[in-house]
């Protein structure tokens, strides 16, 4: 299991506590906001006449229609509050991984990213801890059969974390950020799933 998936599931596990326990509440919220409704349209309909019966009762289903979807969209704006919070989440415990994780995760991405040709490296951090994670992802390089290889810039990259690799003809982000939206699209959905079942609405 890579140290990215890794945090991703450790945070997905306190996010679940709190989701549970926000669902819990919408649904207490949405029975309420029914309960009401009803309560509300009985005592409408008591003090209305039969002529304006049928008219009493379309009101009262529209209105509790609109109030049912209006229970649903608050919680489908929390399940995207935590879905986008998760990342977040992870982004942060990217960057504060001890310093031998950071340096073989570091060291694996960029072996990944050296592949298409080997190349230039800014690392962002320590220039000694960059050139430790070099040295390893040539390693990783080499016991593929590549002869590609990647050399240390004095340069620094303009963000903070991950690096980027300037090769033969093309550049690699690999920005804590963007390794992190690499992942995003095929994360969401199990995410979603992990935090929200369908029995949860």
């Amino acid at each position: 299991m890579s140290d990215l998936r890794a945090l991703t599931e450790s945070i997905l596990t306190r996010a679940r506590t709190e989701a549970e326990a926000i669902i819990e509440e919408a649904n207490k919220e949405s029975a309420r906001i029914i309960a009401e409704a009803e309560e509300k349209a009985k005592s409408r309909r008591e003090a209305i006449t039969e002529e304006y019966r049928l008219k009493a009762e379309d009101m009262e289903r529209r209105h509790q229609i609109g109030m049912e979807l209006e229970a649903k969209k608050r919680l489908l704006d929390t399940k995207h509050r935590l879905i986008r919070e998760t990342f977040h989440q992870a982004l942060k415990s990217l960057k504060d991984l001890p310093a031998e994780k950071r340096i073989r995760f570091l060291a694996e991405k960029l072996a990944e990213a050296g592949l298409h040709g080997g190349g230039e490296v800014r690392g962002s951090g320590s220039s000694a801890e960059w050139a430790s994670i070099v040295k390893a992802a040539n390693e990783i390089i080499a016991r593929t059969g590549s002869d590609y290889q990647l050399v240390l810039s004095n340069e620094a990259p303009s963000f903070e974390g991950g690096f980027e690799l300037l090769g033969p003809g093309y550049m690699i982000n690999g920005s804590f950020e963007a390794l992190i939206e690499a992942t995003e699209e095929s994360l969401i959905p199990e995410i979603a799933g992990y935090l929200f079942d369908d029995r949860k609405g």
